[in-house]
């Protein structure tokens, strides 16, 4: 009797409860139709819209994500599609949300999935005179600025990848990250837009020309008023202005 009982036990371990890939597999596939990889130059507040299919389940939520560089992506809005998975929405393009994909979450009964990236080349809108042009530097240049100043506020303030985000965003915003760009109505200068200019000759003599001097009197100033990229951030969002 006992080793009935025994073989009995023996048998239902080795079966065992499904495992995760299995129950993986179980799921309905989704897919997405209407929202493929491009490449577009358009201007900044432009408005795009778009119109797509979610295939495997009905109705899905659809999370609309847009990021600066293509590796931290923030969910702008959410939106259900309809009864057949259709869903139309609108996007706005900005300098700072250049990169837009579609984020399907997984349910009980289906997979998730996530779409292409859509990318845009955003021209700012003409904000100063067209006979004071603001000097053109090329892109190696720029990128030069935001690995410094990447680089530099770990090593001093410890901030990372949420607080990277957010300066980005920031400088993108208010200069395009242009160590030469000058603001001729108020006087603001440089990648930080510092005003007046000649504040960054607290950080180096060479503030009019050095991008790294303006980066480092940058963060100090954001330390110094608002404590982190963050808090820059989120009252430039909410007055246009830090």
């Amino acid at each position: 009797m006992r080793s009935a009982v025994l073989v009995s036990i023996l048998l239902v371990g080795i079966a065992g409860p499904a495992t995760a890939d299995s129950t993986t597999a179980s799921l309905g596939a989704t897919s997405i139709r209407g929202y493929k990889e491009t490449v577009k130059t358009t201007t900044e507040g432009t408005k795009l819209r778009n119109k797509v299919r979610v295939l495997g389940g009905a109705p899905r939520n659809v999370e609309i994500q847009y990021s600066s560089d293509g590796s931290l992506w923030v969910t702008r809005k959410t939106r259900v599609t309809d009864e057949v998975g259709t869903l139309r929405f609108v996007v706005k393009v900005k300098p700072d949300r250049n990169r837009w994909r579609l984020n399907v979450p997984a349910t009980p009964s289906y997979q998730g999935a996530t779409s292409a990236t859509k990318t845009y080349a955003v021209q700012l809108k003409e904000t100063v005179s067209p006979t004071v042009p603001i000097p053109a530097i090329t892109a190696s240049q720029i990128e030069q600025s935001k690995l410094y100043a990447r680089t530099y506020m770990l090593q001093t303030y410890g901030w990372g990848d949420d607080q990277w985000f957010a300066l980005e965003q920031l400088w993108t915003r208010e200069s395009g990250w242009n160590h030469l760009a000058k603001n001729p109505t108020s006087g603001a200068t440089g990648i930080p837009q510092a005003l007046p200019g000649d504040k960054m000759a607290s950080a180096g003599a060479d503030w009019l020309t050095n991008p790294q001097t303006q980066i480092r009197w940058g963060l100090s100033y954001i330390k110094g008023r608002y404590g982190t990229p963050l808090g820059a951030w989120a009252h430039f969002e909410d007055k246009n202005w830090y």
